[in-house]
């Protein structure tokens, strides 16, 4: 007799326990990201082309800002620009495995770092700040241009990621408002 109170007693706690569990969880907003609309009631799209990218300091910032820029408006300018996105980047050069009888490095890596800031132009507030990095390697060879424009494109394809990464650190800001 006293095991079948038990079970009941057990199923009953079981069953508070879901209930509360499902009350909690219904406070909660879960929205899409690419959702047709934001708080503000505009689409993402609409959103993201508002941010107007300061200019860059240097090749790979302008990578980075040239990928946003397409990210954001396709390739245009913002029509009636909300927001400034202030950079500041940061690419760091590293040998790595030296050859025994050269000398010469193997393989080299480029780290790339960005730290961001998000600038509501109404009144000039931080509305958001963040920071991402990516690193990429490339082996070196004998030749000398072959080692620059491997290095070249390794920090091509670490400017592309870092501004994937900033799109969707801000897309995922202006999605939900806050």
């Amino acid at each position: 007799m006293s095991s079948s109170k038990s079970r009941l007693k057990s199923g009953t706690m079981t069953v508070a326990l879901l209930v509360g569990l499902g009350l909690a969880l219904s406070a909660c907003q879960v929205r899409p990201l690419y959702s047709t609309d934001t708080t503000t009631g505009q689409t993402l799209a609409a959103e993201l082309s508002t941010i107007e990218i300061a200019p860059a300091k240097d090749r790979v910032e302008q990578e980075i800002r040239n990928h946003l820029i397409f990210a954001f408006t396709g390739g245009g300018s913002p029509s009636t620009p909300a927001y400034r996105l202030v950079m500041d980047v940061q690419n760091i050069t590293n040998e790595l495995d030296i050859e025994s009888g050269t000398g010469l490095a193997k393989t080299t890596r480029v780290r790339l770092s960005a730290t961001y800031k998000l600038i509501r132009l109404a009144d000039n507030a931080i509305a958001t700040t963040g920071s991402s990095f990516f690193t990429a390697s490339f082996a070196r060879s004998s030749q000398r241009f072959a080692n620059d424009r491997a290095e070249l494109d390794a920090q091509n394809r670490a400017a592309e990621q870092v501004a994937n990464d900033i799109q969707l650190r801000l897309s995922a800001y202006l999605a939900a408002g806050t």
